[in-house]
C-alpha cells in the first residue's frame, strides 16, 4: 500500500487561497472553519518589507496524537497512511483538538462532530489528486507516495533544506516544506496584532508574542484563521467538582482506617458529598460534549489508549465503591468498611490522577506536560476534600472529634504542597520550549496574572492563615475551607486557559 504525503514549495506559493476555496467546495466546509488555509507573515519596515505565505493542512502523522486521545476510535489510520475520521461515532469531546500540535482539527458547526483534512481520500481512491493540489496555479503542492523512491515527494522528503512542523513532538509528520522561514513554521516567533472577526470578536491568542512598537520591522502575522479554545470554564468546573468528589471519599477512607472513625461524618455525610459531586462531574462532562446523546459510545467503542476511557471507568468504579460504603454505613455494617477502605483509597486516587495523564495526552499544550501536574491534582483533591468535610462539620454534627481535628492540618499541608508546586513550575523550572515560556509568561505577568496572584496564590495563603488561627472554631474553619476551594478553582481555571493560550499555527 501507499504511504501518502505532501511537499510544499514555499518559494512558489503566492497566497491566492485557491487551495482553501477548493477544499471548502470539495468537502462542503461551513463558513468560519477550514480544513486548510494559508497563513501570511510580514517582516521588515517600509520600503524593505517581505511577505511569506505558509499553507497549513493536516500533517497525517505516523504517530498521530489525535488518534491516541480519541475515546471512541472515531479517528483511525487507513492502510494508505491517511488519518481519517468516522464522524458517526464522534462524541464531540474536542480532545483531538487539544492533542493536535498543528491546530488542524475543528468542530463542524453543522454536524457538531470533529472534522479535519484527510488528503481528499475520496479523490485519492479514484486516482485523482487532492483538490488543493489540482487547483494550485503555481504547482507549489506536490502529492504522492512517500514509500515510492521514484516519486517526487519522496525525493523531496529525503533532500536537504526541507522542514516539517514541530519535529520535537515526535509525531512524524508527513507534510514537508521547502524554503520555510522560521517566522512562519514556528508560530511562537511572529507577533500577532489584534484581529477582529466581522468587527466584533477579538481573535488574538492571549499567549502569543506581543507586538513591540520599538521593533517595527519584527515579523508579524498578517493573516490567519481564528481557532477557538477546545476546553474552557467547563473543564475548570469539572476539575473542581471531581477533586471534591474524589478527595472527600479518599479522606473518609483514610480517617476510617487510621483513626478507626465510624462516625456519621465518615460513613454517611462525607461519602454522600462525594457521590453528589461525582454526579455533578458526570453532568458537566456529558453536557460539555458536542454530541451528548452519544456519551455511551465511550463504553461501546472504547479506545484503550485514551485516558478519557480509563477515566470513565475509574469514575464508575469510584461511584460504585462510594455507594457500597454509604450502604454499609446506613445499615450499620461497619465490618464491611474494613474490606472497602483500600478499594476506596485506590479508586479515589485513580479517579483523581487520571486527569493529569489525560491533559498530558494534550500534546499540543506544553504547559500540561510532565508528571508534576498529576501530583498537584492529587494535592488539590486532598485540599478540596478536606475543605468539603470542614464545611460539612460546621453545618452538621456527627464527626469524630479526634478525626476532624486533623482536617485543618491536612488542609494546610495540601495547600502548602500545591503552592510549592506553583512556585516550582512557574518560577524555578526553566521552560524547555518557547511555547511553554509564553504560557508561563501569560500566567506570571500576562492576561492571567491578576487571577493567578490574587486568586490562586493570595486566597490560598489567606486560607492557610485563617485555618491556623481558627483551628478550633468550626465557622472559622468553614471560611478557610471556602477560601481554599476558591483558590484551587482559580488555579484550575488559569491552568486550563493558559495552557491553550499560545498559538499553534
Amino acid at each position: 500500500m501507499a504511504n501518502y504525503g505532501f511537499a510544499i514549495d514555499l518559494r512558489k506559493c503566492i497566497g491566492c487561497h485557491a487551495c482553501t476555496i477548493a477544499c471548502k467546495a470539495e468537502h462542503q466546509i461551513p463558513i468560519g472553519v477550514n480544513r486548510c488555509w494559508v497563513k501570511t507573515v510580514e517582516q521588515g519596515s517600509f520600503p524593505s518589507t517581505r511577505r511569506f505565505f505558509f499553507p497549513v493542512l493536516c500533517n497525517q502523522c505516523d504517530a498521530a496524537p489525535c488518534m491516541a486521545i480519541c475515546p471512541t476510535r472515531a479517528l483511525f489510520k487507513r492502510r494508505d497512511g491517511i488519518v481519517d475520521l468516522h464522524s458517526d461515532v464522534c462524541i464531540g469531546c474536542r480532545a483531538c483538538m487539544v492533542a493536535c500540535p498543528y491546530d488542524q482539527l475543528f468542530i463542524d458547526p453543522n454536524t457538531h462532530t470533529a472534522e479535519k483534512c484527510n488528503f481528499c481520500a475520496n479523490r485519492v481512491e479514484n486516482e485523482l489528486l487532492p483538490s488543493c493540489v489540482a487547483v494550485c496555479p503555481t504547482e507549489c503542492r506536490i502529492f504522492g507516495d512517500l514509500d515510492d523512491p521514484t516519486s517526487e515527494v519522496a525525493r523531496i522528503a529525503q533532500a536537504q533544506g526541507t522542514a516539517v512542523r514541530k519535529p520535537e513532538k515526535g509525531t512524524v509528520p508527513k507534510v514537508f516544506y521547502i524554503a520555510a522561514e522560521a517566522t512562519t513554521i514556528e508560530p511562537e516567533i511572529a507577533a500577532r496584532p489584534f484581529i477582529y472577526k466581522e468587527g466584533q470578536v477579538l481573535l488574538r491568542p492571549l499567549g502569543s508574542p506581543d507586538p513591540n512598537p520599538d521593533r517595527p520591522g519584527e515579523p508579524r502575522v498578517d493573516y490567519d484563521t481564528p481557532h477557538v479554545k477546545p476546553w474552557g470554564l467547563d473543564m475548570a468546573i469539572y476539575l473542581l467538582t471531581k477533586g471534591i468528589a474524589t478527595g472527600t471519599m479518599l479522606l473518609c477512607a483514610l480517617l476510617a482506617y487510621f483513626f478507626d472513625d465510624r462516625s456519621t461524618m465518615t460513613m454517611i455525610v462525607g461519602p454522600m458529598i462525594s457521590l453528589a459531586f461525582l454526579l455533578i462531574t458526570t453532568i458537566v462532562l456529558v453536557a460539555d460534549l458536542e454530541r451528548p446523546e452519544r456519551f455511551f459510545y465511550i463504553l461501546t467503542h472504547p479506545n484503550w489508549q485514551s485516558w478519557l476511557v480509563w477515566g470513565t471507568y475509574f469514575l464508575i468504579a469510584h461511584g460504585a465503591i462510594t455507594t457500597l460504603w454509604i450502604a454499609a454505613g446506613w445499615f450499620g455494617a461497619t465490618g464491611a468498611v474494613t474490606w472497602l477502605v483500600w478499594p476506596a483509597v485506590i479508586v479515589s486516587l485513580l479517579a483523581t490522577a487520571y486527569t493529569g495523564l489525560l491533559f498530558k495526552q494534550g500534546l499540543a499544550r506544553d504547559l500540561w506536560q510532565g508528571p508534576q501536574s498529576t501530583l498537584d491534582l492529587v494535592a488539590q483533591a486532598v485540599a478540596e476534600g478536606a475543605a468539603a468535610l470542614l464545611i460539612a462539620s460546621a453545618l452538621a454534627s456527627g464527626g469524630s472529634r479526634r478525626a476532624l481535628s486533623t482536617l485543618p492540618v491536612i488542609l494546610i499541608a495540601a495547600i502548602v504542597f500545591h503552592l510549592g508546586f506553583l512556585v516550582f513550575e512557574n518560577f524555578l523550572v526553566p521552560s524547555p520550549t518557547r511555547h511553554r515560556e509564553l504560557a508561563v509568561s501569560a500566567i506570571r505577568r500576562g492576561p492571567f496574572a491578576r487571577l493567578f496572584w490574587g486568586g490562586a496564590i493570595a486566597i490560598s495563603v489567606i486560607a492557610i492563615v485563617v485555618s491556623a488561627i481558627a483551628s478550633a472554631i468550626p465557622i472559622g474553619l468553614a471560611l478557610a475551607a471556602v477560601l481554599a476551594l476558591a483558590g484551587s478553582f482559580a488555579w484550575e481555571y488559569v491552568w486550563v486557559e493558559a495552557g491553550q493560550s499560545v498559538p499553534l499555527s
